[in-house]
């Protein structure tokens, strides 16, 4: 079964050191420097880690120190527009809005709508949710909800904006006896007019959408699982043109996937009908879908987020902590040697970089 970004640091790679540090300097936004997203696995434990990308040092509950309260329950995506750091908090039904040269948050409510992915442009976020199943538009000065265009009746997750259209993924949907069934199609909107949506097929079970170019996306799908052998039937992954919809199949699965400088970084975790699972990293070329293995002797069998530095090319892998106790995070060069690692907190799932 497949499972299922992302930046990072601009410091040289020094020698590895198991156990986090926590600075007793300056942990402002001034510095070079990044935001891990830490999502939690509900129970208010959401938070975010600040990271020195000098001295590699981290501080954890990074929202929680400036704001005086934990950042809510199950933080679904982290993004960075302008001078605010934007993050979704799902379970909690709520954006918070953050000041990066003070760390200080504004709450947005948006109440029972299940906030999940964002994208902006325009000054404008827009931002997947699930009741019902759409795309809203906020505007950025304002923070109000202007605009709400449908996604169909599944569950949108990943958002992404090209050529002047919006991009959503429809994934999966559930009833009241707990049967899941799965979409296919990723929703193309025009942001001019915001009105409807067209849906494309991609596979089933769609995740993730990402930017390779000013032309052209990623997707991966994660197929669906099938129980009774212990196999996942569709999975795999496919670039999309921006402009003339065209979908091209690349042939590789991708579980948490990331893009720099036009590579796609990725990961695949497959698991068999015991529920052991085996994770290999890899680096795949947008145009011809060639892949490259990365990180081989990294010994990482349950990352739960990549990301890659466009200027260093390091690349960085968070850790789920086995889902009860705290994450990861690994930095390693290109070639993958081992720079350090780092606690972060709960389910490591997104690095942002400033």
């Amino acid at each position: 079964m497949t499972l299922a970004l992302v930046v990072a640091g601009l410091s040289a790679c020094e020698k590895p050191e198991p156990q986090p540090v926590n600075p007793s300097g300056n942990d402002t936004l001034a510095a070079p420097h990044a935001l891990v997203l830490n999502e939690g696995p509900e129970g208010n434990n959401a938070s975010l880690s600040y990271l020195n990308l000098t001295t590699s040092d981290v501080v954890n509950h990074w929202f929680a120190t400036h704001n005086g309260h934990q950042l809510g329950d199950v933080a679904q995506d982290l993004l960075v527009y302008g001078s605010k750091a934007y993050v979704t908090v799902w379970k909690s039904g709520c954006l918070e809005v953050i000041d990066t040269a003070t760390g200080a948050s504004t709450h947005v409510d948006l109440g029972t709508r299940g906030p999940r992915y964002m994208a902006a442009d325009g000054g404008k976020l827009y931002v997947t949710c699930y009741n019902p199943a759409s795309v809203i538009r906020i505007d950025t000065a304002t923070l109000q909800v202007e605009a709400t265009c449908p996604l169909g009746s599944y569950n949108p997750e990943g958002v992404a904006i090209a050529a002047g259209k919006l991009f959503a993924v429809s994934s999966w949907i559930g009833n009241s006896q707990s049967e899941i069934t799965y979409d296919n199609k990723v929703y193309v909107v025009d942001l001019a007019t915001f009105a409807s949506a067209t849906p494309i097929v991609v596979g089933p079970n769609p995740q993730t959408v990402m930017v390779i170019d000013d032309n052209h996306l990623i997707v991966n799908c994660w197929g669906v699982w099938n129980m009774s052998n212990g196999t996942t039937e569709g999975e795999g992954s496919a670039v999309i043109d921006a402009t003339t919809l065209n979908v091209s199949q690349t042939g590789q699965p991708l579980t948490k996937m990331t893009v720099s400088n036009g590579d796609i970084y990725g990961y695949m975790s497959t698991y068999d009908a015991s529920w052991n699972m085996t994770t290999s990293f890899l680096k795949m070329d947008a145009t011809t879908f060639t892949t490259t293995p990365l990180l081989t002797s990294c010994g990482i069998n349950n990352p739960y987020c990549i990301a890659v530095h466009p200027a260093t090319g390091n690349i960085y892998v968070g850790t789920d902590g086995n889902y009860s106790t705290n994450g990861d995070l690994y930095c390693f060069t290109a070639d993958g040697t081992l720079c350090w690692k780092r606690e972060v907190g709960m389910l490591p799932s997104k690095v942002v970089f400033f």
